[in-house]
């Protein structure tokens, strides 16, 4: 897969994506290896669970998550274009979580993404699906970490940013699409990578965070 190439052979192994959970104390690295096996596995699962194609759309109602930067990845791999939404969409499948979900209810595809740290799934994390709905940690889990289909090169896709090549990015979380590329997309479309906080942190706490991480931009 060309999505994140880039990366892979800049440098495999180090942090990408970083996601601080202020509110539960968690803290995720992904490297571009493990970003590119996540979106493989949604794009596989975009493809053969939901039967969906080049411009097919999916929407997204989930807090700010490694889980839904990952979502966004699958799909950009596959063509699939993702937004970013709060309430009523006319997208062929949607991503929400359990406590976002009844707006949704009555639309044939949705799939529910728990908020474990790890990726577990609902019904694994103690939690029921309702009826209709998928439960998304279980079914991706189940698709190869490989995808064969040819895939764009995120550098390609991605508009030119102000972000600096190779930068390490500081940010707060997304609330839209837009601000989802600028504060992911783009800095991993440099060769940089990106450290998300969430919940509850005062600017003394981002500035530790800062310095800790070797973040050298912030948005």
């Amino acid at each position: 897969m060309e999505l994140l190439s880039h990366l892979l052979a800049l440098d495999p192994a180090s942090p990408r994506l970083t996601v601080y959970n202020e509110t539960t104390g968690a803290r995720l690295d992904f490297s571009a290896i493990t970003l590119d096996n996540w979106a493989s596995k949604v794009g596989n699962m975009l493809i053969d669970e939901l039967d969906l194609e080049e411009g097919s759309t999916i929407a997204i109602d989930l807090p700010v998550s490694w889980q839904a930067a990952v979502i966004v990845l699958g799909a950009l791999a596959t063509g699939v274009e993702a937004d970013f939404v709060s309430g009523e969409t006319d997208a062929d499948v949607i991503f929400t979580s359990l406590d976002r979900y009844k707006p949704y209810e009555a639309h044939s595809d949705v799939l529910l993404v728990s908020d474990d740290p790890f990726g577990r799934g609902i019904v694994e994390s103690g939690g029921e699906i309702p009826n209709g709905a998928i439960d998304f940690g279980p079914t991706v889990r189940f698709y190869g970490d490989q995808f064969f289909n040819p895939t764009p090169a995120l550098p390609q896709i991605v508009e030119r940013t102000d972000i600096p090549t190779g930068a390490r990015v500081l940010a707060t979380g997304w609330s839209d699409t837009k601000s989802f590329n600028h504060q992911v997309l783009e800095p991993l479309a440099v060769g940089g990578s990106t450290v998300i906080v969430t919940g509850l942190a005062d600017t003394d706490r981002l500035d530790q965070i800062a310095i800790n991480e070797k973040t050298n931009h912030r948005i």
